[in-house]
C-alpha cells in the first residue's frame, strides 16, 4: 500500500514539474506587452533637468547672436542683458503653455500640434518683444532699436531653438523606453527561470520524504500547491514584503517535514517594512541555500535566522546560517546570480546582495533602496 501511494505521489509530483517547466518556458518566450507606454512626441517640458536644459540652451542662444554686435562698451553688455531678459521671458512662458497643453498637442500629432507651437511661439515672440521695445522707448534707454526685425530674429531663433529641443528630448525619451523595455524583457525571463528551479529542488525535499514518510510527503505536497498557488497566480515582478514571507513560511513549513528537528529557524522582521514592495522570490532562495548549505550536511540542529531591518535609505536582508568547510553541495548557486542580475538590471548600484562566511556562519547580506 505504502509503495502505491509512493509511486503514485511521485507521478504526481513529476507531473506538476513537467506543467510548471512548460509554462514557464512558454512564459519566458511569448512577448510581454510592456507596462510603459512609448514615448509621444512632445515630451514633458516640466522635469527639472529639462527646464534647466531649456534655460540653458536659450541663454547659450543669446550669447551667440549678441556676437553679431560685440563690444567693449558698457552698451552692449545693456543690450545683452535686455536679450536675455527677453529670451528667458519667452522660454519660461513656453515651458508653461507646454506644461499646459501637452496631453492636447499630443492628441492632435505630429503635424497639427507643431503647427499650434509655432504659432503660440510667433504669439509669445511678438507680445514681448513689442512690449520690451516700448518700454526701452518710453524709458528713453535706446537699447532696442528696429523692434520688428528684433522680433523677426528672436521668433526664428525660438523656433528653430524649440524645435531641436522637442527632438532631442523625444530621442532622450525614446532610448530611456527602450532600455527599460529591454530590461523588463530580461527581468521576466529571469523570473520564469527562477520559478522550476524552485519547484525543482522543491519536488527534490518530497520526494526524499516518499520512501521515509508517506502522510507527510503528502502534506508537503499540499503545501507547494498553496505556495504555488500565492506566489505564481498572477504575473508580477514584485510584491509586498508580508507575502514574500509568507511564502518563505510555507517554503520553511515544506522543509521542516524533511529535518524536522534538525531545522531550526528565526525571523526578525521590522514590522514597518511588511508593505514595502520587494522583488518576488528575493528573499525565499536565499533561505532555501541556508538550509541547503547550513542545514542539510549537518546531523545536529542548525538555525537559519532571516533579519530584515531598515538602515537609512535602504531596507537590509540578512540571512545568517551554519558554515561547513568541507561541505560541496550543487544548486542554488544559480537562484543567487538570477537574484543579482534581477537586482541589477531593475535597480542598478542601488541594490546589492553579498555572501561571506567566518568559522562558524555563513552570512548573505541583500539591500534593497526603500
Amino acid at each position: 500500500m505504502d509503495s502505491q501511494f509512493s509511486e503514485t505521489l511521485n507521478n504526481k509530483s513529476t507531473l506538476i514539474a513537467i506543467n510548471w517547466v512548460n509554462r514557464a518556458k512558454i512564459s519566458a518566450m511569448s512577448p510581454r506587452k510592456p507596462k510603459s507606454m512609448e514615448p509621444v512626441w512632445l515630451a514633458d517640458f516640466s522635469q527639472t533637468m529639462r527646464i534647466f536644459t531649456v534655460i540653458v540652451m536659450t541663454e547659450m542662444m543669446v550669447i551667440v547672436y549678441s556676437l553679431s554686435f560685440l563690444s567693449l562698451e558698457s552698451h552692449y553688455l545693456n543690450q545683452l542683458a535686455v536679450l536675455s531678459l527677453l529670451a528667458q521671458l519667452v522660454a519660461i512662458t513656453l515651458i508653461l503653455v507646454i506644461y499646459a497643453m501637452q496631453h492636447w498637442l499630443n492628441a492632435l500629432g505630429v503635424t497639427k500640434g507643431l503647427a499650434v507651437l509655432v504659432i503660440t511661439t510667433v504669439i509669445v515672440t511678438t507680445v514681448y518683444t513689442q512690449f520690451l521695445a516700448w518700454v526701452d522707448h518710453a524709458l528713453g534707454f535706446g537699447l532696442i532699436g528696429n523692434a520688428n526685425v528684433l522680433n523677426i530674429k528672436i521668433t526664428l531663433a525660438t523656433v528653430m531653438t524649440l524645435m531641436a529641443l522637442i527632438r532631442y528630448f523625444y530621442v532622450q525619451a525614446q532610448w530611456a523606453w527602450q532600455l527599460e523595455v529591454r530590461a523588463q524583457s530580461e527581468i521576466n525571463a529571469l523570473q520564469a527561470r527562477i520559478k522550476p528551479h524552485f519547484l525543482y529542488n522543491s519536488l527534490n525535499s518530497i520526494a526524499s520524504l516518499i520512501a521515509i514518510d508517506g502522510p507527510a510527503a503528502e502534506k508537503a505536497v499540499l503545501n507547494l500547491s498553496s505556495l504555488f498557488r500565492k506566489a505564481f497566480a498572477k504575473k508580477r515582478n514584485h510584491a509586498p514584503l508580508r507575502q514574500e514571507l509568507e511564502w518563505v513560511a510555507e517554503y520553511v513549513a515544506i522543509e521542516k517535514l524533511r529535518f524536522a528537528d534538525r531545522l531550526l529557524y528565526r525571523e526578525q522582521v521590522d514590522p514597518n517594512l511588511l508593505e514595502t514592495e520587494v522583488p518576488v522570490l528575493a528573499i525565499q532562495p536565499l533561505i532555501e541555500n541556508a538550509i541547503l548549505h547550513g542545514v542539510e550536511p549537518s546531523s545536529e540542529p542548525s538555525e537559519v535566522v532571516l533579519t530584515i531591518q531598515p538602515q537609512q535609505d535602504k531596507m537590509v536582508v540578512t540571512v545568517v546560517n551554519p558554515f561547513h568547510r568541507d561541505h560541496q553541495s550543487q544548486g542554488s548557486g544559480s537562484a543567487v546570480d538570477n537574484i543579482k542580475k534581477r537586482l541589477a538590471l531593475k535597480y542598478g548600484n542601488k541594490a546589492a546582495l553579498t555572501q561571506h562566511q567566518n568559522e562558524q556562519q555563513h552570512i548573505t547580506k541583500l539591500e534593497l533602496p526603500l
